[in-house]
Order: C-alpha cells, then sequence, then structure tokens
C-alpha cells in the first residue's frame, strides 16, 4: 500500500515536471502593464476568442491578427487594474448574464449550450467571455459613478424631437455597424481616412472595425445591432438616407470622435409612440452617448499614467 502511495506520487512529480518545462519552452512573457504579466498564452487565448466572435478575422494576415490581439488585451487590462482599485471580479454580477444573453441573441445562437459549443472550437470557455464581459460593464458603472454628474440632458430638445415623430406614420430602423476612431497626430485625417477606407475595401468592415475601431463593439467586428432613427441624430440620419443596404458612409464628426456607420439592412415600423417611455429611452441614449465620451478621456489619461513595456 506505501509503495503503491509512493509510485503515484513519483508519477504525479514526472508530470508536474513535465508540464514545468514544456511551459518554459512555449510561454513566454510578451508584455508587462504596470505589475500585470501577459505570455503568449494569453495572446493566443485572446486572439482565439478575437475569431470567435468574428470569424472574418481569419481572412488578415496573422501579424494584423496579433495586433489586434495586443491591443485588446492592453486596453482590457488598463481598465481591469483600475477597476480593482474599487472593487473585486468574481462573475457574480447578475447583469453579466444578462448580457451574455443578449450577446449570443446578437451572434444568432439559440441558447447558451449551442454557443458554448462553438466556442469549444476555439478552446474558450464560458467563463472567458463572462470575465470580458464584465470587466467591460464594470468599467462602464465606473465611468457612470465618476461622470454621471457631469451629463447635459436637454429635455425640451428631446420632447420636440418626440412631437415631431408623432407627426409620422412610419419610421426607419437600421441594424448598423460602427468604426469609431480618433484623428491621429502622426498622419492628416485625409491620409488617416484613405487608410481606414482602403482597409474597408480589401479587408472587409467588420475586420476593419477590429483593426482600427476604438468603440468596445470592435470585438464584435463594429456590430451594434437594430437602431431607430428616432434615436440617431439629425446629422446620422441625413448620412444614412443617402446610403442603401450594404453601402457605408464617409467619416462623420461626433464631438472630438469620427464614425463610419454601415447600413447591414433596413426596415420600416409603424409609429406607436409612448412619449413617457421614449423619452426616457432617448435619455438613456443621449447619457451613454456623453459617458462613452468621458470614457475615452478617462481611459486614455489611465493609459497615459501605465507602465506599459512590450518584452
Amino acid at each position: 500500500m506505501i509503495l503503491n502511495k509512493k509510485i503515484t506520487v513519483l508519477v504525479l512529480i514526472f508530470f508536474l515536471l513535465n508540464n514545468f518545462s514544456h511551459s518554459k519552452i512555449n510561454l513566454q512573457i510578451i508584455m508587462k502593464i504596470n505589475d500585470q504579466i501577459l505570455t503568449t498564452f494569453d495572446l493566443e487565448k485572446e486572439s482565439n476568442l478575437l475569431l470567435a466572435l468574428n470569424p472574418k478575422l481569419k481572412e488578415i494576415g496573422k501579424n494584423d491578427l496579433i495586433e489586434i490581439a495586443k491591443k485588446s488585451m492592453i486596453k482590457e487590462t488598463i481598465r481591469k487594474i483600475e477597476i480593482l482599485k474599487y472593487k473585486e471580479l468574481n462573475l457574480q454580477n447578475n447583469q453579466v448574464n444578462d448580457l451574455l444573453n443578449t450577446m449570443i441573441q446578437n451572434l444568432n445562437y439559440s441558447n447558451q449550450s449551442q454557443f458554448e459549443n462553438y466556442l469549444n472550437n476555439f478552446n474558450i470557455s464560458i467563463d472567458d467571455i463572462k470575465k470580458k464581459i464584465e470587466i467591460e460593464n464594470e468599467w462602464k458603472n465606473l465611468i457612470y459613478a465618476k461622470f454621471f454628474k457631469s451629463v447635459k440632458i436637454d429635455k425640451n430638445k428631446l420632447i420636440n424631437k418626440i412631437e415631431k415623430l408623432d407627426k409620422k406614420k412610419i419610421f426607419l430602423e437600421y441594424n448598423l455597424s460602427e468604426i469609431v476612431f480618433v484623428n491621429n497626430q502622426d498622419i492628416s485625417f485625409e491620409e488617416q481616412s484613405k487608410k481606414i477606407q482602403e482597409s474597408i475595401e480589401n479587408n472587409g468592415f467588420e475586420n476593419t472595425a477590429n483593426l482600427y475601431s476604438i468603440s468596445d463593439s470592435s470585438k464584435l467586428g463594429g456590430k451594434i445591432g437594430w437602431i431607430k432613427e428616432n434615436n440617431l441624430s439629425l446629422e446620422i440620419n441625413r448620412e444614412l438616407n443617402n446610403l442603401k443596404k450594404s453601402s457605408y458612409s464617409d467619416p462623420i464628426k461626433i464631438g472630438n470622435k469620427y464614425i463610419i456607420l454601415r447600413i447591414n439592412d433596413i426596415k420600416e415600423t409603424a409609429v406607436e409612440i409612448d412619449k413617457e417611455k421614449e423619452l426616457n429611452k432617448m435619455i438613456m441614449i443621449e447619457t451613454s452617448k456623453q459617458l462613452d465620451k468621458f470614457s475615452n478621456v478617462f481611459y486614455n489619461k489611465v493609459k497615459l499614467n501605465s507602465v506599459i513595456s512590450e518584452l
């Protein structure tokens, strides 16, 4: 009996040493952000996760995919470090499951089990997705707590907009994808815009969103889903009215950012307006837009104060 136990222990030690030796050969540190270490394993996992969420990334070169994955890892790690100053992450927030279900629906899967089976093809677990969702969600909660008092809403303007809508019999809904970018100081806006539009033609809209968009929607190839025309600005509606299905806009200036929108689909909906609900919805959308601006400014500030070392 004692001999059997000794043999078992020796076998376990052998496998542990063998795995450790194997990991030393294949596992390399590629980056350090403050005190957080990122490895080749993390990079491979991030690449697989991005491929799972946007399979069209298979069409781009391996080096481009690696750069997208690195950019995504840096953004997520910086956010996570900042969040952990205020709270722990443990996947216990009910919002995570709600957001996961929304993601599953947007990716056209019937249920979580079907989605999990799909993720297995990329060596990704449902918890890997949940961790990403939690970080993104808690970042939004952090931004809300910090900047909500700075949000300014013109209710009268929104009420006037609703009154005009109430006179319409039908309105349009757009299924949209986006590429959001800021003007790069190293090159002119014209050069940057041309570079992005050439990438759209060569790599497709979804892959270009992964490559260039600073929005959280970039992970999903820029997809933002169905939006009613009354929830879009006058300038954006004007641009979309000139577009057909499967076409995309020129860059539209929104504050200090630019947005390129692609129409994936269009449908008409009969107008049935509950004015109070519509006002609350518009307030929520406008609040979200303003908080998104604060989020980008705050993230850039945190990133500037972070120590990022590529090894």
